[in-house]
């Protein structure tokens, strides 16, 4: 007998099987995020090999870095890659505005708050309430003297807000705190 005939839809194409596949080829330098797979556990067996080489990619990459760092004589330490944020990947504008301007340390040394800031004179703060206040804005004032050291709390009873400004002005407060609040709950500080 002779040779087999192909078929004739098949004249002119290689046949698919014939080639063996070499065992040792070498592994792709990266596999893709196996996300596409439908399968779940063929899914997560290729994610975990991708896992895999991404870290022993990275792995890799560090011991070059170490490696080149060693051979030019560099601190190894220094050799760090350093990590991409805002600040350091912005890109700098003639409009940008730097912080050892002396026009912008003008303006903070002339700011309101700037004796605040640098501790020359200590904040001294009176807090009040609406007239006839709820219970519950007495724990809140409570918190609120437990949080910062310099509060002192008078009842507002049946004064006004200029009566209080002149009182507190009298006894050397910096700051008037007025809460109010609605449904006996606080929704509101004045300052």
């Amino acid at each position: 007998m002779g040779k087999k005939q192909a078929d004739a839809s098949l004249k002119g194409k290689k046949p698919i099987n014939t080639a063996r596949r070499d065992t040792k080829t070498p592994t792709p330098a990266l596999r893709k995020n196996p996300s596409h797979i439908a399968n779940k556990l063929k899914r997560s067996e290729q994610y975990g090999k991708y896992v895999q080489q991404k870290n022993a990619a990275r792995k890799e990459a560090k011991l070059k870095r170490i490696k080149r760092a060693e051979e030019l004589g560099e601190d190894v330490a220094k050799s760090k890659k350093e990590p991409r944020t805002l600040e350091n990947t912005r890109e700098l504008e003639p409009t940008m505005v730097s912080t050892e301007d002396p026009e912008v340390l003008a303006d903070e040394a002339d700011d309101e708050f700037a004796r605040y800031f640098t501790s020359t004179e200590k904040p001294k703060i009176l807090i009040t309430t609406r007239p006839f206040p709820s219970q519950n804005l007495f724990y809140f004032i409570a918190d609120l003297q437990k949080m910062i050291p310099s509060l002192h709390f008078y009842p507002r009873k049946k004064f006004s807000i200029k009566e209080i400004c002149q009182f507190a002005g009298n006894r050397d407060f910096t700051h008037l705190m007025v809460l109010s609040e609605k449904s006996k709950a606080c929704n509101g500080l004045t300052i």
